[in-house]
């Protein structure tokens, strides 16, 4: 392999295999300087020509640096054709060298070194590493080399010497040779007669070598100096050596023992980490793990537990309380730093890592200025020591890398608000808040556990409107605690109102609101008005779709800033493009947006939704019941659907999004004039709400929109919103209410000629007159159902009004008709290829079968329906297929099988409340046991 050498520290000299190489003109050496001061690592063309030409590059500037590479080449590279030393990388190009291969690199080693073994004790060993580096200086630093890079590299490497210089004579003294460095310190200190440092060491060197009254001249000389320079006294530092000379402090005597000789000091061992928190409750299973994780050291590399969660999560107790549980075990000490990431001042990796050097036992003067050199320094201290190291609220992962150890005896426990994207933990742990139990025992850890027997249905409702976030819970357990007075049912009730429940979670200097702030304020404009907004509708969680539509974007930005929040803490995501928010943090985040977006901004944000959801709901609607007239006749909106493919997407999209909606639904009629797509909107829902029997969440938004429709005498919204809500009544029993209900949306229906609708609400009340014993009157309303919808269009009305006749025809013993109108209906949806519709009427056909006296023939038609319904995810057929089932059994003389079947259907129709399938099956339930019993 070539072994090429090179020199920064005075002119730039290369050498190959010991030859000195003729370089050419000063910009190629001062390409050749660039790329060697980053050894190892990619340099782009862009800061090659910034580092020659700054801010006035010439025309040909990038051929200009292709032609020098090549020159380099030519004379570093054995084979220019297939360059090993010189390479392309990264858009620009690398030296592919050993890391001592500069004089540069070797000064930084040996610096660092230095400082090793100066914290060690070993200060012999640390002079002579010291006067080595210095001795690799031949000159000016880049000598005669032009250009922005030369000139920023010079100005360091010179502050850099000089910082060297002061560390190797502070050394010196420490090892009692201040005879020997007097002569320089003098000389320096005329060079540099403001430096307090230089100032410092001189006298002290005179003090010790019997020179008192010149120590005290030195200082005198100083302060003129400053004085009349700066207009300044000296720091406190240098006064007080001052005053130590004045009183002859023993503590300025020259070592006793110098040298090799002298015995060294056992190095510092720091242990920083805060007092875990006496309540710390919980977290039992991860708190063990964690711990065992932390002093089991990882054989290759340094292990890493991040711990991410929203503000006011406890993450700082939690790795606190780890720290605290392993520091037996880091017999070299723990360093602690809170790195105020949440915060508008975080710490600077510079500044922490300067804090962490001291702890371990560096000198100011031996610190080096670059941040680089600081962390290199940082982890050759820690790679023979076992230290735990905890790095508290990070910002990123650009804050935290410097401060990562490369030793794998060491240990890192970090803790972010922010997910920390790169970082590649040996475990991370994303905490969430309490369990109930934890949350109680916390709090009664706190407020007492008298009160908590004495309460606990208030302690537990208490618990819930903190939302189980240990922050509240340990401000509302204090502020209990200092009110005996109050009782906790009292406490309950303040915490009830949501607007001012942020306000209550505070005590002194602490408050749930001030903490989500922190998080807030880190946010850039774009993120932070999402954060508001997207708290504006009241749903339980948002789909990518919806929170595109909400802030007017499209769904690839969106998804952008909604990562933003996530990985900001400030959102959840408990599946792949769906999102949520901790209760407390929509709170704070309603609560910004009511005082920085104006009220017709938020009006405007749900109306975008209802409008996406009408559309979206008509699509779905086309898929889950094809050949229906009803979506062709919702209203017109700008917002666009999101597409539907078919049948099973449909479904998938009303079963994942209907409760939310209905929650938007019921928002949005405090909106002026919402009622009108509130109206669509809920008929547009029909499908969804049938097949998850969801009619008790319907009723209260129906009878709102009846109202408000009706106080605007807008006689299509009432009679749409009223079909809905005479549905609803009669398939939860209310058949008195559902009839009045019905009738008077027929009337408003039939006054605007909204005939798919009015179809729909004569079938409605088909099926009421029938529970009503009604069933000739049912029949007429059925033959009314399918004129209206032959006239309007709507096959799948008719096929549904088909199979729903089938059971008034049987009652009326016209079991000929039944059979008609059951295989009619059959061929009709099969037509339409609906597969829920085939269902119904599978289920028509087999009630026709036993009507006509065949158990036998319906059974294994009742059993396909039960079968289908329960693949299909439509639980609302269920309590039917199971009592006709039960039923059949019961016909055919198997009453055992009978009873079995009929418990299935007790048991489904009181899981879905539903109260007209509960007495039937109650009934049939009964007639089995009591034919097994052979009553």
């Amino acid at each position: 392999m070539t072994d090429v050498r090179i020199a920064l520290l005075g002119p730039v000299r290369a050498w190959r295999d010991g030859e000195e190489l003729a370089l050419g003109p000063a910009q190629r050496r001062a390409v050749l300087a660039i790329l060697a001061a980053a050894v190892g690592c990619a340099v782009t063309t862009e800061e090659l020509v910034d580092g020659l030409w700054g801010d006035a590059p010439p025309n040909q500037a990038v051929a200009a640096i292709r032609n020098h590479i090549s020159n380099l080449r030519a004379v570093l590279e054995r084979d220019r054709a297939a360059p090993q030393v010189l390479v392309s990388a990264g858009g620009g190009y690398a030296l592919r060298l050993p890391p001592d291969a500069t004089d540069l690199a070797v000064f930084q080693n040996l610096t660092q070194e230095a400082a090793r073994l100066r914290a060690e004790g070993d200060l012999a060993e640390a002079a002579e590493r010291l006067r080595r580096a210095l001795e690799l200086q031949t000159g000016v630093p880049l000598e005669g080399v032009p250009g922005a890079h030369a000139e920023r590299q010079r100005e360091r490497l010179a502050q850099r010497r000089f910082a060297v210089v002061h560390e190797r004579l502070d050394v010196d003294l420490a090892l009692g040779r201040h005879v020997e460095v007097m002569e320089e310190l003098s000389s320096l200190v005329r060079e540099f007669p403001l430096h307090e440092g230089l100032a410092a060491l001189l006298m002290t060197a005179l003090y010790r070598s019997g020179r008192r009254s010149e120590a005290l001249a030195a200082f005198a000389d100083t302060c003129r100096t400053l004085d009349a320079e700066l207009g300044v006294e000296p720091t406190l530092p240098l006064r007080d050596l001052h005053q130590r000379i004045l009183r002859r402090d023993p503590g300025l005597s020259a070592p006793t023992a110098p040298g090799a000789g002298q015995e060294r000091p056992s190095r510092p061992r720091p242990a920083q980490l805060p007092a875990d928190a006496s309540e710390f409750t919980g977290r039992r299973e991860l708190v063990e793990s964690l711990v065992l994780l932390v002093e089991e050291p990882s054989a290759v590399a340094p292990t890493v537990i991040a711990v991410a969660g929203m503000g006011g999560v406890g993450k700082t107790a939690l790795a606190v309380h780890v720290a605290q549980r392993a520091r037996s075990r880091f017999t070299d000490g723990q360093l602690y730093v809170n790195l105020r990431g949440g915060r508008p001042d975080p710490m600077e990796p510079g500044a922490v890592l300067v804090h962490f050097l001291r702890s371990l036992g560096v000198a100011e003067s031996a610190i080096p200025e670059q941040i680089d050199e600081r962390s290199a320094m940082y982890r050759s201290l820690l790679a023979e020591r076992r230290v735990l190291v905890v790095l508290d609220d990070a910002r990123d992962l650009a804050q935290l890398r410097p401060l990562l150890p490369g030793s794998e005896r060491g240990a890192v426990l970090v803790t972010s608000r922010t997910s920390l994207l790169g970082l590649a933990p040996t475990r991370h742990v994303d905490l969430d808040v309490l369990e109930p139990d934890e949350a109680l025992e916390l709090f009664a850890r706190i407020a007492g556990p008298r009160r908590v027997h004495a309460e606990p249905d208030a302690a537990r409702e208490l618990l819930d409107a903190c939302c189980h976030l240990p922050l509240a819970i340990r401000i509302i357990a204090a502020r209990s605690a200092a009110r005996q007075d109050w009782s906790l049912a009292a406490v309950r009730d303040r915490l009830a109102d949501r607007r001012q429940r942020l306000a209550e979670l505070s005590l002194h200097d602490l408050a749930v609101e001030a903490c989500f702030q922190l998080s807030y304020d880190q946010l850039p404009p774009l993120a932070a008005r999402a954060f508001r907004l997207l708290a504006v509708p009241q749903t339980a969680d948002l789909s990518l779709p919806a929170a595109a539509a909400a802030l007017e974007l499209a769904e690839q930005p969106a998804l952008y800033v909604l990562d933003a929040l996530v990985h900001a803490g400030l959102l959840e995501s408990p599946a792949p493009d769906r999102y949520r928010y901790h209760d407390l943090l929509r709170l704070f985040a309603q609560g910004r947006a009511e005082q920085l977006d104006p009220e017709e901004e938020r009006a405007a944000l749900v109306l975008r939704m209802v409008d996406q959801a009408v559309a979206t709901a008509a699509n779905a609607y086309r898929a889950v019941r094809p050949g229906h007239a009803v979506p062709d006749v919702l209203t017109r909106v700008t917002v666009p659907g999101l597409p539907v493919a078919d049948r099973a997407d449909g479904r998938h999209w009303l079963d994942e999004e209907g409760g939310n909606l209905l929650a938007l639904a019921g928002q949005a009629l405090d909106l002026t004039g919402a009622h009108v797509m509130v109206a669509d909107l809920l008929l547009a829902l029909d499908p969804y709400l049938e097949s998850g029997f969801l009619w008790r969440e319907l009723i209260g938004v129906c009878r709102r929109t009846v109202q408000l429709a009706a106080a605007h005498g807008d006689t299509r919204a009432e009679g749409r919103a009223g079909y809905m809500l005479g549905g609803g009544l009669l398939q939860l029993a209310e058949l008195d209410e559902a009839e009045t209900v019905s009738g008077r949306a027929a009337e408003q229906a039939g006054v605007c000629r909204d005939l798919p609708v009015l179809a729909e609400i004569t079938n409605v009340r088909a099926m009421i007159a029938n529970r009503q014993q009604r069933p000739r009157e049912a029949l007429a309303l059925h033959d009314e159902t399918i004129r209206l919808a032959d006239d309007c269009g709507s096959a799948w009305t008719k096929a549904n009004a088909l199979a729903t006749s089938v059971i008034w025809h049987l009652v009326c013993g016209e079991t000929e008709a039944a059979g008609r109108a059951a295989e009619q209906s059959l061929t009709l949806f099969r037509a339409l290829g609906d597969p829920l519709g085939e269902l119904y009427a599978l289920h028509s056909v087999g009630r026709t079968a036993r009507g006509m006296g065949d158990p036998e023939r319906a059974l294994p038609l009742h059993e396909q329906v039960l079968t289908l319904a329960r693949a299909q995810g439509l639980p609302a057929f269920e309590p039917g297929a199971l009592i006709h089932i039960a039923e059949c059994h019961l016909d055919s003389g198997r009453p055992a099988e009978a009873v079995h079947w009929a418990e299935q259907a007790v048991a489904a129709s009181r899981r879905l409340h539903d109260p007209g399938a509960e007495p039937v099956a109650l009934g049939t339930l009964a007639r089995s046991r009591a034919a097994l019993n052979g009553d």
